[in-house]
C-alpha cells in the first residue's frame, strides 16, 4: 500500500518586489501548481519586512526556501529554473516529458 502524499509546508525568503523575487516567486507557483499532488502552503517573507525572522531562520542569502513539512527539512538557493533540482529537494517525483 502507498502512502498517500503529504502538503507541503514552504516558506520562501525574497527580496523585496525585485525583479529577481517576482520570478522566483512565479517559478516555484508554477512548478508546485503543476506537480504537488497533496497540495502545498507558500509563505513568501520579504527580507525588509521580517529581518528577525530572517535572522532566526539563518537565511544568508534570497531567494531561499524552506521545506519545512514534510520533514526532513530542505534549504534551497536560487532562482529554481532547474526544475529537476527543485523537484528533487522538496521530495517530488521527476518531471515526466509533458
Amino acid at each position: 500500500m502507498t502512502a498517500e502524499p503529504e502538503r507541503l509546508h514552504l516558506t520562501l525568503f525574497v527580496n523585496g518586489a525585485s525583479p529577481t523575487s517576482a520570478r522566483a516567486v512565479g517559478r516555484l507557483r508554477d512548478l508546485c501548481d503543476r506537480r504537488c499532488p497533496a497540495g502545498y502552503d507558500l509563505d513568501i517573507v520579504d527580507i525588509y519586512q521580517q529581518p528577525a525572522l530572517v535572522v532566526s531562520c539563518g537565511v544568508v542569502a534570497v531567494p531561499t526556501l524552506i521545506k519545512d513539512l514534510p520533514h526532513p527539512v530542505r534549504r534551497l538557493v536560487g532562482d529554481f529554473t532547474d526544475e529537476a533540482r527543485v523537484l528533487a529537494a522538496l521530495d517530488l517525483p521527476a518531471a515526466q516529458d509533458d
